[in-house]
């Protein structure tokens, strides 16, 4: 009854061992995509206008409610009664965009915060060798409207490049988070992504009062806001939901590959002369093992060897496999040469040399018959 329960024991403790390993395997996959997912009870999307996790934007619609400005979720064209939209993620197609074109033109205020819109003209600045950014913005631009807007606060700082008429604010060296130019009678202004108006950054800073300056300078404005397209509905490809700085990353690792390939490849001073093994010429080697047989009086062992070597090149002049018997060979030599089986036979088979003399004379003998196949065939 005991040996039973401690083999079963034995084997449930095998089982676990060996199931073990995949199970923590498959809770780490479960820990990274929670982690991926967001985890929590953050089930909205980010940028999400109706969405109240860390990543959505709807403490913005609700700060503008707050002060009594009209603001609307519409997928639609702007109408005329609109004065500002922001654009948080294009996924709009070109009928769309030429309409709200118009519609700034006229004299409307498009705040795009996705700088992957063909809606923003400008391109983006390439991030540093290091991948530093600072997150916290100086105004450093004579703008009127954003005089009451001293900095931002940004989770992710993409920079744009500022070109004539358009004026740059919120600067880092030459480039800028926002772009402001006239359009028409209307203006554009374009921010280097949306983090800054997410519901756990939008007050950071002065974050909350650019958003408001930007879209309800008065509270007669009228504001639209575009809903997230659907899941698939984008124009971004699987390249650009990349982080920048992960394909900085992947730059900087494939830069240090290669610094670290060119270091273990170069070699410095004149190529160092390795030992080289001793060739032994063939003569050489074959006296110097007949001197060993000698030494050891191992004649019997030196008439096999000539023997052995004997049967198989004549197998080989004679049309037949490398490991042909004595006897298939004898038969053959004899048919060829005219002499009998047994003399073939005695010749590659023979007995032991009883002295020096005697394996001279079976060495003679052996290429007496190399001599005769060799000539009858």
């Amino acid at each position: 009854m005991s040996l039973t329960r401690s083999t079963r024991t034995t084997r449930t403790r095998t089982r676990m061992r060996r199931w073990l390993p995949w199970a923590l395997v498959a809770a780490g996959i479960a820990v990274a995509v929670a982690i991926a997912g967001g985890g929590g009870n953050d089930t909205g999307r980010a940028y999400d206008p109706t969405s109240t996790s860390p990543s959505g934007t709807k403490a913005l619609i609700d700060s503008l409610r707050e002060l009594d400005v009209d603001v609307s979720v519409d997928a639609g064209a702007p109408t005329p009664r609109t004065t500002a939209m922001l654009v948080l993620v294009d996924g709009m197609n070109d009928a769309q965009r030429q309409r709200i074109s118009s519609w700034m033109d006229a004299g409307g205020t498009l705040v795009v915060a996705d700088r992957g819109s063909p809606l923003n003209p400008f391109r983006a600045a390439r991030p540093t060798i290091l991948g530093l950014v600072q997150r916290d913005l100086p105004r450093h631009c004579d703008v009127p409207a954003l005089q009451q807007v001293g900095h931002v606060v940004i989770p992710q700082a993409a920079l744009l490049k500022v070109r004539p008429p358009a004026v740059g604010c919120f600067t880092s060296g030459a480039d800028a988070w926002l772009v402001t130019e006239p359009h028409g009678r209307g203006n554009l202004v374009v921010v280097g992504g949306a983090d800054a108006f997410t519901n756990e950054s939008l007050g950071d800073g002065d974050n909350g009062l650019l958003a408001v300056t930007l879209l309800a300078p008065m509270r007669s404005a009228h504001v639209q806001v575009l809903p997230l397209p659907l899941p698939g509905g984008g124009h971004k490809t699987l390249t650009d939901l990349v982080s920048a700085n992960v394909k900085l990353a992947l730059a900087q690792l494939g830069l240090a590959f290669i610094v670290y390939a060119l270091w273990r490849a170069r070699r410095l001073g004149r190529p160092v002369l390795e030992p080289q093994p001793v060739e032994i010429p063939g003569s050489e080697l074959t006296a110097a093992v007949g001197r060993l047989l000698q030494r050891a009086h191992a004649r019997g062992r030196a008439a096999d060897l000539v023997r052995e070597n004997a049967r198989r090149s004549l197998a080989q002049r004679l049309g037949l496999a490398p490991d042909a018997t004595v006897e298939e060979v004898a038969e053959a030599a004899a048919i060829r040469t005219g002499q009998s089986a047994d003399e073939v036979r005695g010749v590659l088979a023979g007995s032991e040399p009883k002295d020096e003399r005697s394996l001279v004379a079976v060495t003679q003998e052996v290429e007496t018959l190399n001599r005769e196949v060799r000539g009858a065939v």
